[in-house]
C-alpha cells in the first residue's frame, strides 16, 4: 500500500504514478507494475474506492481521501493446454514484454 499526497485536481493515473512502482505510456494504458509488464497473461484491475473501474478512467479527477487500487492478476493456463508454463515461467518471461513496450513507448 502507497498513500500519495492528495493535490486539487489530481487525477487516477497521476495518483497511481505518484507511488513511483506504476508506469502509464503517453496514450493513457497501464505499462507496468513494479517492473511486471500488464500485457499478455498478465491483468490489472483498477479500483477507485473498492469498486472497479474502467482503465478509460485514468484521467477521472479524485477527491482527498478517495483510495485508488490496482490488483494484478495472472491468468495459468491449465496444465492440459499445449501451450501451459509454469507459473514462476510465465512472470519471469514477462520481463521481455516489459522491454518490447517499452522500446514501443520510445518510438
Amino acid at each position: 500500500m502507497y498513500t500519495v499526497r492528495h493535490f486539487p485536481g489530481m487525477s487516477v493515473g497521476q495518483a497511481l504514478i505518484s507511488t513511483g512502482v506504476v508506469r502509464i505510456s503517453n496514450n493513457g494504458r497501464i505499462i507496468s507494475v513494479s517492473g511486471v509488464a500488464v500485457t499478455g497473461s498478465v491483468e490489472a484491475i483498477l479500483r477507485l474506492n473498492g469498486r472497479p473501474i474502467p482503465h478509460t478512467l485514468l484521467n477521472l479527477p479524485i477527491q482527498n481521501g478517495d483510495s485508488v487500487g490496482l490488483e494484478l492478476i495472472v491468468r495459468v493456463l491449465r496444465g492440459e493446454e499445449q501451450d501451459a508454463l509454469p507459473l514462476s515461467g510465465q512472470v519471469e518471461n514477462n520481463f521481455e514484454q516489459l522491454q518490447r513496450l517499452e522500446a514501443e513507448e520510445q518510438q
